[in-house]
């Protein structure tokens, strides 16, 4: 999602509240390894420090402890990360493969299906979610269109839009912003009300 296109969800007395300031104060530090342009090292510092610090091993360390668990991430020692730096572009990735390093030096000990078969994440099935068990906290709770008005925050239209997009045939990336808008939703009521 843009910045426009999360502004757009606010209404504008809601946008008329940020801090413009400190929102771009923010979004330097956030971005700060994408240094005017957008090389693979870049954007991979970037993605280290954000997704992986913020939310990757976060969820990691969570899920471990919560089933007592002692999780070790040996691609993470420093002195890994720094070598993996250090190799030009071509190594790392190219049009077939992503991870090239790590499929190219265990190829010989694991099983060639690894390598033929789509990638597999560990996402949780929000979509299917919404569509069917927790439609209704969409619908008739949280994101209802008489809660989002007098709420005030959200853009009752957007909110209405981004609704239809997501039971549509084609769904793009709606149920993550759901997904945070339910959040969000879901703490509001919990502390303001």
């Amino acid at each position: 999602m843009t910045e426009q296109q999360a502004l757009h969800l606010l209404t504008p007395e809601a946008q008329a509240k940020i801090d413009s300031a400190a929102f771009n104060d923010q979004k330097r530090n956030l971005l700060q390894y994408l240094k005017g342009g957008e090389s693979l090292e870049d954007l991979l510092a970037t993605d280290m420090s954000l997704v992986l610090l913020s939310d990757m091993l976060v969820k990691v360390d969570l899920m471990s402890m919560a089933n007592s668990l002692e999780v070790r991430s040996p691609f993470l020692d420093h002195e890994v990360v720094d070598f993996a730096f250090s190799l030009p572009t071509c190594y790392k990735i190219d049009k077939s493969m992503k991870k090239k390093i790590v499929q190219d030096t265990f190829r010989k000990y694991l099983p060639a299906e690894l390598y033929n078969r789509p990638k597999h994440g560990f996402e949780i099935p929000l979509l299917d979610w919404f569509r069917k068990e927790l439609r209704s906290m969409i619908t008739g709770d949280l994101l209802n269109d008489k809660f989002i008005a007098e709420q005030g925050i959200f853009n009752t239209k957007s909110v209405q839009q981004l609704k239809t997009r997501l039971f549509s045939n084609n769904p793009g990336d709606a149920h993550a912003t759901v997904w945070a808008l339910i959040v969000f939703q879901s703490w509001w009521k919990n502390d303001f009300n």
